[in-house]
């Protein structure tokens, strides 16, 4: 078994180094680089019947999402059940949603965001507001719209009423009669100006102000009744379970809370209302399908914390209504925005934990690859200067043998003159070339000067021989020098 030579062991010198380099860069990046994901190009959003204050409210939304690179498109849907199923089964992809409807039904949606209260609206007509004030039983054997199928306020106006024991007619003679009449069918009711066709009263979830309450006040002669037992209505939640059947069914009483209409909002001259008026509220709340991208929601969050929109209710809406006990399962993308708002979450300092190992790989990969190159490149200019070692040693083992023989050839020492001057002028150019890294020039020279030395002793010692053969044979020394370097050359 042979063992590697001088000269290859100083070519393998710097490999492992720069191998190892560069397989710590090649992971690090790995890690490092990511394909970022941008966000939608194009989503949906819903609030329900187009003609409400809420719709209004969703296309600011949408303005502002559209202004942050998502175009937003809001389309209609009939009421909140219908809204939930276009949402869970992907056809639209966000809605905005009373936060007191039964929504676990819908696997595949996901909250987005908490949002501002919504009021439960009474209205009732002028010549009834006084007798409903004083006692919603005034309502029995009247009129009452109690809004369309499906809806929350249907499901929400029923379950106050049978909190105040005011039963609709079907159940007891002296019950007040109900009408289920959706948004649109209203609107249409209002259009028409027929105020003997409208019902005695009115119930109505919105946002204040509601654009169908300001009608109804403005153009029928309605006027707002207090709700003011909204507190009671959700703590005494507690002391049973919920309806199982009916309207009421779709509607979870904690999730309600006490709101308040302040004075003037809906006239000014005889003030609708008188003051501020205390109803039942429900808080309204931005939902998506779990299939929109997290990068998606990051933009829309960003549009409702961080643009006009946040101000457009007198409730300013900031991320740490993040913070809130989430109604439903919170979508992805409300996580990432959490964390990236919040440098101080367990997942930040992970992340954080993770990019300063990323660098240090990175760092020690590209210390490996400087140390490998630099290993290298001294690596190859100690194998030129071993070469050229050994290329000296072997003149000056020549010189020896030369010395050691009976007859010290002229020719022979010539040739070694010759090849040292050679090696002279290649360490030079090496030299200026800087083949030669770190080593200096005199550490290349000084073995060459020295053989040229000793050949110089040699030749010395070889004329001095010519001279006397010279004298002998009675010719001139130089005569015979000329003969030997001829002879030399002619040899060469």
């Amino acid at each position: 078994m042979t063992s590697a030579t001088p000269s290859t062991r100083l070519r393998l010198r710097g490999w492992p180094a720069l191998a190892l380099g560069l397989v710590a860069l090649a992971v690090a990046l790995s890690f490092a680089v990511k394909e970022e994901r941008r966000p939608a190009r194009h989503v949906t959003l819903t609030a329900g019947f187009q003609g409400t204050t809420r719709a209004l409210v969703a296309r600011a939304l949408a303005s502002e999402v559209s202004a942050l690179g998502v175009e937003t498109q809001v389309v209609d849907a009939e009421d909140t059940a219908n809204e939930l199923e276009r949402v869970d089964s992907g056809a639209v992809d966000f809605a905005l949603v009373s936060g007191a409807f039964r929504i676990e039904g819908y696997p595949h949606v996901r909250e987005v965001a908490p949002l501002y209260v919504e009021a439960l609206h009474l209205l009732v007509k002028q010549e009834l507001a006084g007798s409903v004030g004083a006692s919603l039983t005034a309502l029995r054997g009247r009129t009452v719209d109690l809004g369309g199928p499906g809806s929350t306020t249907d499901g929400l106006a029923t379950a106050v009423l049978a909190f105040a024991e005011v039963r609709p007619r079907d159940g007891t003679e002296d019950g007040y009669v109900a009408r289920s009449r959706g948004e649109r069918e209203l609107a249409a009711l209002l259009e028409g100006g027929d105020r003997s066709r409208l019902p005695d009263a009115v119930f109505h979830l919105a946002t204040v102000p509601s654009k169908i309450a300001l009608r109804l006040v403005r153009s029928a002669d309605y006027r707002l009744v207090a709700l003011p037992f909204g507190e009671a209505f959700r703590l005494t939640a507690i002391l049973g379970e919920d309806p199982t059947r009916g309207a009421a069914a779709r509607i979870e009483r904690p999730y309600t809370m006490d709101t308040v209409i302040p004075a003037f909002t809906y006239q000014i001259e005889a003030p609708v209302p008188a003051g501020d008026l205390h109803t039942v509220g429900t808080r309204l709340l931005l939902v998506a399908h779990e299939g929109v991208s997290p990068e998606t929601v990051g933009r829309v969050l960003d549009a409702v914390f961080a643009s006009r929109f946040a101000r457009m209710h007198r409730e300013l809406l900031d991320p740490s209504m993040l913070g809130l006990a989430p109604r439903l399962a919170m979508h992805p993308g409300t996580a990432a925005f959490l964390e990236r708002n919040n440098p101080f979450t367990a997942a930040k300092l992970d992340e954080l934990s993770n990019r300063l190992s990323v660098l240090g790989t990175l760092a020690g990969g590209g210390l490996f690859v400087w140390q490998g190159l630099r290993q290298r490149r001294r690596t190859r200019s100690e194998r030129l200067l071993a070469d050229f070692m050994v290329r000296v040693a072997e003149r000056e083992r020549r010189i020896v043998e030369l010395e050691l023989s009976s007859n010290i050839e002229l020719d022979a020492l010539i040739s070694l003159q010759r090849e040292l001057l050679e090696l002279k002028s290649e360490a030079l150019e090496r030299f200026t070339q800087g083949d030669l890294g770190d080593h200096t020039l005199s550490s290349l020279l000084v073995p060459v000067n020295a053989a040229r030395d000793h050949v110089g002793e040699l030749l010395l010692h070889v004329r001095e021989n010519l001279e006397a053969q010279a004298e002998t044979q009675g010719r001139p020394a130089e005569a015979l020098w000329v003969e030997a370097a001829e002879k030399s050359d002619e040899t060469a």
